[in-house]
């Protein structure tokens, strides 16, 4: 095995001479300790400086892009291959029409779309500051593409922003400046189903937009795209619905033929049954039906008036029934655990678990808030590329402006849940970093940078 390993290693710097980003204070020591651990090589002379790196690594990219799409002017997407735009309007009409997945788009929006505030960078003077506080409040007044919702800002901006990235796997749309060509005027979503991707020098990708057939290529320097989960050489990026096309067609399925078969059970009823009545002696034919007749309408009569709280009072050749089905509690907890089943199926497909979509599946009590400090996780990191466009929108204001600040968005992911747990493990940290700077095994400017560590 060690020889193999030294034989590897001879032919990557043999061909690759790759470069390691490491620094080390004492260079040639560290150059040396890379000699010895690769035995055969030890002669060799290792340079690991910026103009080094700067020789070795290329100005464009060795490798080419490929796809399974097909050969000759790669388009993404080929509609006769793997048409996206299908996909897309399936995954709305599928999120308008399934209450559980309705559930999981409405909630991992909101969930994202938390409270959020941006930081001014760079100066601490405080009339820049101000002014391009107001230049950036401004600037959320009129971002939004609907004008008539007024001020929607950067509230109504993020909603519709995670609602796409969930529903489409796409976000995309394109930045526009006023008439005076002086700041921005508003950010206009466009459509993911109508994006197209053409590959240029077997490298980057440019954007078009096809409407009626017709395709035009979108400005790369005002256009915004960002795709969810891309592939390598599939920029596009995957609907969080993705996984559930088939199981959400079998769930509503289920549904269907649960419906049909209760419809065709029935439910219980009351079956009231009346003997006739004796019939008198003398008492003539017509006289005995006309007779029998009244008694039976009566007693209708009487039933149909009864009100949830009274009962019936008759003679006793009157008698009163349970019909309905047999079985009827199984049966109902047969289709209640096949639906269970699908419905995790669906939670799984997206990332949630029953109880946030509003099923109650046993206790969670135990569980809950170890879900939802993981799903806390997953949040912050596609927070992450909200934050990322955010910045990018404000901080081109700013350079329009001329005002050299840097913006810097935050989301307020503050639980509320636990807040006594967490200030105790607070104090306790507070309480060490104190300790440790007391003893001397820290300087006032760790103590500081632990402090401000603390989240």
């Amino acid at each position: 095995m060690t020889s193999f390993l030294r034989d590897f290693w001879k032919r990557l710097f043999a061909r690759r001479r790759s470069v390691l980003p490491i620094k080390s204070a004492n260079q040639n020591e560290f150059n040396v300790m890379i000699g010895q651990s690769l035995g055969g090589i030890k002669s060799k002379k290792f340079n690991f400086s910026a103009g080094s790196v700067g020789k070795e690594f290329p100005t464009s990219p060795v490798s080419k892009r490929t796809s399974y799409l097909g050969q000759g002017g790669l388009l993404l997407p080929q509609s006769s291959l793997y048409d996206s735009s299908f996909r897309i309007r399936l995954y709305r009409f599928l999120r308008d029409n399934i209450p559980v997945l309705n559930s999981a788009i409405w909630t991992w929006t909101r969930i994202c779309a938390s409270p959020s505030y941006f930081e001014l960078k760079g100066s601490e003077e405080p009339k820049l500051l101000d002014n391009a506080f107001e230049v950036l409040k401004n600037l959320d007044r009129r971002i939004y593409q609907h004008s008539f919702q007024k001020f929607g800002g950067a509230d109504a901006l993020l909603t519709q922003f995670f609602g796409s990235l969930f529903t489409d796997g796409a976000v995309c749309g394109e930045l526009v400046l006023t008439a005076s060509r002086d700041k921005l005027d508003k950010f206009y979503f466009i459509d993911p189903a109508t994006i197209r991707f053409k590959l240029k020098d077997d490298t980057n990708w440019e954007l078009y937009q096809e409407v009626d057939g017709v395709e035009v290529k979108l400005n790369p320097a005002s256009i915004f795209y960002l795709g969810l989960d891309p592939d390598p050489d599939d920029p596009r990026g995957k609907s969080i619905l993705s996984s559930i096309p088939f199981v959400a067609r079998v769930e509503q399925r289920l549904l269907e033929d649960m419906q049909k078969t209760m419809h065709n059970a029935g439910y219980h009823r009351l079956h009231v049954k009346i003997k006739p009545p004796e019939r008198c002696s003398g008492e003539s034919d017509e006289t005995y039906i006309s007779r029998a007749n009244k008694y039976f309408e009566d007693t209708v009569e009487m039933m149909k008036e009864l009100a949830p709280e009274d009962n019936p009072i008759t003679w006793d050749d009157i008698g009163i029934e349970y019909i309905g089905p047999s079985g009827h509690v199984a049966s109902s907890n047969y289709w209640y655990i096949n639906h269970k089943a699908l419905v995790e199926d669906i939670c799984a497909g997206v990332h949630l678990d029953p109880f946030m979509l509003g099923y109650s599946y046993g206790p969670t009590r135990s569980w809950a808030q170890f879900k939802y400090e993981l799903m806390l996780r997953n949040v912050i990191s596609i927070q992450g590329l909200a934050k990322r466009f955010m910045e990018w929108i404000r901080n081109i204001e700013l350079a329009l402006w001329r005002i050299p600040l840097e913006c810097v968005h935050h989301f307020d992911n503050r639980k509320f849940f636990g807040m006594l747990e967490q200030r105790e493990a607070e104090k306790i940290h507070l309480e060490n970093v104190i300790r440790k700077k007391e003893s001397g095994f820290i300087s006032e400017e760790q103590a500081k940078r632990e402090i401000e560590s603390i989240q």
